[in-house]
């Protein structure tokens, strides 16, 4: 392990944070209400990239969607970037560096939903909209020429994308491949939670009663299929390719298991980038040299 991975997980633990995310799913939805109404997207005015703001049509009403491209972007590639939050917390803003920072690395536009949350919506409504958002995609690229990339829950959006096309939209032609950082999944088998209870002491940042605090609350609205919050359970019939990122020791690798064996049941293409002793998507956080690795990793499957 690197001395600055060392630092930051020594931080993440002296900062109490995993304590911090452990709260109980009422706390955690009642904060997650202040913070949005006080984190509402606006539009980006850096320099850093190009701005457009898309709109995208769902059965619920309208959604922005930022387009993020430099003025050599590659005109026939293109990422959909699902950022995380627990699908809770409107955190496009933290994340928006990220995707700035992908997209000018690897020469493609990025398209960044801005994504109803499950403090008002219901998780099957924020599959509509980010399933809208590819289908405008698709109306410009061919379905091979996108990537999906989606990092915590975003990473489960972006499973559930696949799933969500083969049970409402079959006739959508599946995006070329799937690159998923630390997906946000609850389990759901007895072996899947026995598994996240033997991880969790070794992860800085994630507990198990902050993984299922967000079952609790997506319980608030309209009853949902089993795939929408465990995606181990999905059906990604179609898809071609895709590759998981995760800390080996971080409380959602309770999935790797399942999701070897479910891509393999559906003849996906599936491969795993495991690193022992990292935090939570590390894979995104190119800033210690663990991280750096598998950013380029990433970086290497959108070329």
């Amino acid at each position: 392990m690197s001395i600055t991975s060392r630092i930051i997980i020594r931080l993440l633990r002296i900062s109490n944070m995993k304590a911090k995310l452990a709260k109980g799913s009422g706390k955690t939805f009642e904060e997650a209400v202040s913070y949005n109404r006080k984190h509402p997207f606006i539009m980006p005015k850096d320099k850093k990239a190009v701005y457009e703001e898309l709109r995208v049509k769902t059965s619920f009403g309208e959604y922005p969607c930022l387009k993020i491209s430099q003025k050599d972007s590659a005109p026939d590639r293109a990422v959909l970037f699902t950022w995380g939050g627990g699908g809770l917390l409107n955190a496009w803003k933290s994340q928006l560096s990220m995707a700035v920072k992908l997209g000018r690395d690897a020469g493609v536009p990025v398209y960044y939903p801005i994504y109803p949350l499950a403090t008002e919506h219901s998780l099957l409504d924020t599959m509509e909209m980010i399933a809208e958002t590819y289908g405008m995609l698709l109306r410009k690229y061919r379905a091979d020429d996108i990537t999906a990339i989606g990092v915590s829950s975003g990473g489960s959006q972006a499973l559930d994308l696949i799933t969500y096309i083969n049970e409402y939209r079959p006739e959508m032609p599946k995006p070329g491949k799937i690159l998923c950082v630390s997906p946000g999944c609850v389990p759901i088998t007895a072996e899947e939670k026995a598994r996240m209870a033997e991880l969790e002491s070794g992860d800085a940042m994630v507990s198990a009663s902050f993984v299922y605090s967000f079952e609790e609350i997506s319980d608030r609205w309209e009853k949902y299929p089993d795939w929408v919050q465990h995606p181990t359970v999905g059906n990604y019939t179609g898809l071609k390719k895709i590759r998981f990122y995760y800390a080996a020791n971080e409380t959602l690798a309770f999935a790797v298991d399942s999701f070897r064996a479910k891509m393999a049941q559906q003849g996906v293409d599936a491969s795993f980038y495991l690193r022992e002793d990292m935090f939570h998507a590390f894979a995104v956080f190119p800033i210690c040299a663990e991280g750096k690795e598998a950013y380029q990793d990433i970086l290497r499957h959108l070329k």
